[in-house]
């Protein structure tokens, strides 16, 4: 009998969803797993993968594989096809020894095959492009079913927004479905397990529909209306397979006269400006069988290309927690009805969930939310310019529970006007909504602001992050801005693993630059006002480099980088014709505001963000510089030594035209901002010439000393200005910058009571009130790319090879933070740091995950070691200053 092993395979996952997924795309899709512990030396790894066609014989067949195969191991059988259901298990075996079987991963392709995607898109017959406030249509079909099935699956997309119920009950637990693509290119397909929701008999399938992204109004300055199209409507496939082996189909139509279509209680629906809804119009038990349809219409056929349909790839947005009320205020009361302004503690984004009662027919009761509070204690609502973020119930006199359905809204305070009497917080629950990525990235330190500070970064992140990364949550914008995740990618992919859900907006970052010459300033690109025509930015366009980079340096994934090399060339290529003969980028874009350059510099007044202290030119050379040497290291990756040598040469040429055209002899730059030094310094274009690099450092330092602390960077630098002095020396002026609480700074925010990071230093002044520019938001995640230097500095971690094949653990303390730990979730396992530091002595505990290699230095640099997989303590005396 053989002995067990105590370390066993974990966490197996399926190309980059992270855990179980019905209705995958890849039919031969890339395995992954971790380890519980250190896997002996001589231990293999077998897998068990079991296929099963529905209501099929399963397969069941062995595969050995090596144990160091655990990333991205390429499928390993024959291809998959549609609707096929896999489950696989790993263990490790020795020669005497076998661990435990791993949990099973299950996952199952969806209708891989477009022409096996049969129904139609099907809606109300009328035209509805009159107006955008207008009521949101329902649509249900009854079925029989003549026995229980074994399996039965719903394959749901809408032209639109759509939830789904069957018998009376949800299906699923996704809200925005199918979420926001480039719907003229494409349009997601999900898939749902509908098996014990469906009864031998009849049953009921009914659809609430919404504008939402589709035909709603989206955008700033008055936006557009019905964008995509004009007319809403579902696709619903379901496909039913009985024990005896018998199938069953039931397609969304209009031929069959089977699916009808009525108005229902939501009278108009935004995502911006909130929802409104009419208990007076419910139909009771309209997704029960049995239920009279007789007055509803039969539904129209609306065209639509169904080989645009395709299967996800980035995770649903759900729930994620209730913020409970932390105060309920009231704030005045008119015959009988009370007003009231609810604190829920946490700005971001999410919907209130309302407990109706007391109310007669034709009451109404309001919901209007905002970030913050105006100094006189009312909401602060002018920051959201269009989206008012305003919803409204009408009740039929009946008890209920409530809550909006196509709208979503960044918020931490809600005044709930025309309430009956006394507001608890028994009536009302607050339901946080995001994409469900998988959290990777940790942190924490002895300092309770830098932890705030942090958490507030998450919560920016979070809020941001929902079907694609958005600026912000709350007003009339909401837009996928290219530049704020071209900087903030590095910390966001720490954070949370993003790889799916970045790699799917970056598909239509290349729809999009295919369509419009070049990438455009947000993707999904919709022209508004001066942002109509897209012009070639710097840091706005170089997310065509910066975020597949940092995608593949988290992942390891080369098939993923590959298919987004296309995307990042192309950028390159473009830019490079507009640069001058010595290399720099002067070219000014044809629109108003030319290049953004350091956006949002702390010296530029509230109207006019766009005036910062730093060159415009010498921003966008350096960011072009940075992008080129990245593509370089693509081309690399991929095996292509001719292009890589290519880029190379244009590379060093715009380095040696960056120094001619903006470093002095003395070592001064044109611009004498922190701005400028920074991206001098981090993008390396002064390596070449170390005195220039030291010079560099040194007036950077003497920059911010004679800043008293105070940040000095917009958009362009404040990623990179902490990084900048910590690379050449200065990490006591790092410190300094990062502790401030004086506006501009980070903990200011804090200091302010912020719970998420702002889109300007000041978006509240320092007496309480409001930034009056028209363009200010309390959730913005820029400014917590600080995070990254966080992670890197403070915990110490950062890694140095693609998938984390290898990294660096360094804290260095400072500031007077006498402990940090950090940790990040690698494709091999936890890389985790710990360390404190006492008055004579520096402790660090370090976790090596299985098929890695770390090279520990400790603070001051004297030491360094090279570990593999393991748990390392060491204890040194202290070699910096716990103060």
């Amino acid at each position: 009998m053989s002995a067990t092993l105590s370390v066993t395979p974990v966490h197996l996952t399926v190309e980059h969803y992270p855990g179980d997924v019905l209705g995958i795309g890849q039919t031969v899709p890339r395995l992954s797993w971790q380890y519980s512990d250190v896997v002996p030396a001589d231990a293999k790894t077998e897998l068990e993968i079991t296929r099963r066609m529905p209501a099929a014989q399963a397969v069941v067949q062995s595969v050995p594989v090596g144990r160091a195969d655990n990333v991205l191991l390429p499928w390993p059988l024959t291809p998959l096809n549609a609707r096929e259901q896999v489950i696989v298990r790993a263990r490790l075996t020795q020669a005497d020894a076998v661990s435990e079987w791993s949990a099973p991963l299950h996952f199952e392709l969806g209708l891989t095959v477009a022409f096996e995607r049969e129904a139609a898109f099907v809606g109300p017959a009328q035209l509805d492009g009159h107006t955008d406030h207008r009521p949101q249509p329902l649509v249900r079909t009854e079925f029989v079913v003549p026995a229980k099935p074994v399996q039965a699956r719903l394959y749901l997309s809408a032209l639109g927004l759509v939830d789904a119920e069957l018998n009376g009950q949800r299906v699923g637990q996704d809200i925005l479905t199918p979420g926001w693509t480039q719907y003229d290119d494409r349009l997601e397909l999900w898939t749902y397990d509908i098996t014990q929701q469906l009864q031998a008999g009849t049953n009921a399938l009914g659809f609430w529909l919404g504008d939402g992204w589709y035909r709603g109004r989206v955008g700033f300055k008055g936006g557009q209306a019905n964008v995509y199209g004009d007319r809403l409507g579902v696709f619903a496939q379901v496909e039913i397979f009985y024990a005896d082996g018998s199938e069953q189909q039931i397609f969304s139509n209009s031929y069959d006269r089977q699916w009808y279509t009525v108005n229902g209680p939501i009278t108009a629906s935004n995502l911006f400006e909130g929802e409104d809804y009419d208990a007076r119009l419910t139909q009771p038990g309209w997704t029960m069988p049995g239920f009279d349809d007789s007055g509803w219409d039969t539904v129209a056929q609306i065209p639509f290309d169904n080989r645009k349909l395709e299967l996800p790839i980035l995770p649903p947005v759900r729930a994620h927690g209730q913020h409970p009320a932390v105060t309920i205020a009231k704030t005045g009361e008119h015959k009988g009805r009370t007003n009231w302004i609810v604190d829920f503690g946490q700005n971001c984004t999410q919907r209130v969930r309302l407990h109706i009662h007391n109310l007669a027919a034709g009451d109404q009761v309001s919901i209007q939310h905002a970030e913050v509070l105006e100094k006189d204690g009312s909401l602060s609502t002018r920051p959201l310019r269009r989206g008012q973020q305003l919803d409204t119930y009408i009740s039929n006199g009946e008890d209920a529970l409530w809550e909006p359905r196509f709208t979503i809204h960044g918020f931490r305070y809600a005044e709930v006007k025309g309430w009956p009497g006394e507001l608890t917080a028994a009536d009302m629950e607050c339901i946080v909504y995001y994409s469900a990525m998988k959290q990777v990235g940790q942190f924490a330190s002895s300092n309770q602001l830098v932890n705030r500070l942090h958490d507030n970064v998450l919560w920016s992140m979070r809020s941001n992050f929902v079907s694609i990364p958005t600026d912000c949550p709350q007003r009339d914008e909401r837009l996928g801005w290219t530049g704020d995740i071209s900087l903030f990618a590095p910390t966001a992919d720490y954070l949370y693993d993003t790889s799916s859900f970045l790699s799917n907006w970056l598909v239509d970052v290349r729809s999009d630059q295919k369509k419009w010459g070049t990438v455009p300033f947000y993707t999904p690109f919709i022209p508004f006002a001066e942002w109509s025509s897209p012009q070639a930015i710097a840091i706005w366009g170089d997310a065509a480099v910066t975020v597949p980079w940092t995608l593949y340096m988290n992942s390891g994934d080369k098939q993923q980088l590959a298919s987004q090399y296309a995307l990042a060339q192309a950028w390159i290529d473009e830019v490079r014709g507009y640069l001058s003969p010595d290399g720099v980028w002067d070219r000014k874009p044809h629109y108003s505001l030319g290049q953004l350059g350091d956006w949002l510099d702390p010296t530029a007044p509230p109207d006019d963000p766009v005036k910062a202290m730093t060159q415009k030119e010498l921003v966008a050379t350096a960011f072009f510089a940075r992008s080129v040497r990245l593509f370089v290291k693509m081309a690399q990756a991929l095996d292509r030594p001719e292009e890589a040598e290519r880029y190379e040469r244009l590379a060093q040429h715009i380095g040696r035209g960056f120094q001619h055209r903006f470093v002095h002899a003395d070592g001064r730059m044109t611009s004498d901002t922190q701005c400028a030094y920074a991206l001098a310094i981090v993008f390396n274009l002064l390596t070449d010439q170390p005195e220039l690099q030291t010079k560099a450092g040194n007036r950077l330092a003497a920059l911010v000393q004679a800043s008293h602390g105070q940040v000095s960077t917009g958009f362009a630098g404040t990623p990179y200005v902490l990084p900048a002095l910590t690379q050449t020396g200065h990490l006591q002026e790092a410190y300094s910058l990062f502790l401030s609480d004086k506006c501009p700074s980070w903990l200011y925010q804090v200091k302010m009571g912020g719970t998420t990071t702002w889109e300007r230093w000041d978006s509240m002044l320092p007496d309480g009130s409001v930034n009056p520019g028209v363009m200010t938001s309390f959730n913005h995640y820029s400014l917590g790319s600080v995070a990254a230097w966080m992670h890197s500095t403070i915990g110490g971690l950062t890694a140095t090879a693609p998938g984390w094949r290898t990294f660096r653990v360094a804290p260095q303390p400072g500031g007077g933070i006498t402990q940090g730990q950090t940790s990040h979730e690698t494709p091999y396992g936890l890389a985790a740091v710990t360390w404190q530091l006492r008055a004579d002595e520096f402790q660090i505990t370090v976790t090596v995950p299985n098929g890695t290699t770390a090279t520990v230095v400790m603070p001051g640099g004297t030491a360094s070691k090279t570990v593999t997989a393991g748990h390392y303590t060491w204890s040194e005396p202290a070699a910096v200053s716990v103060q």
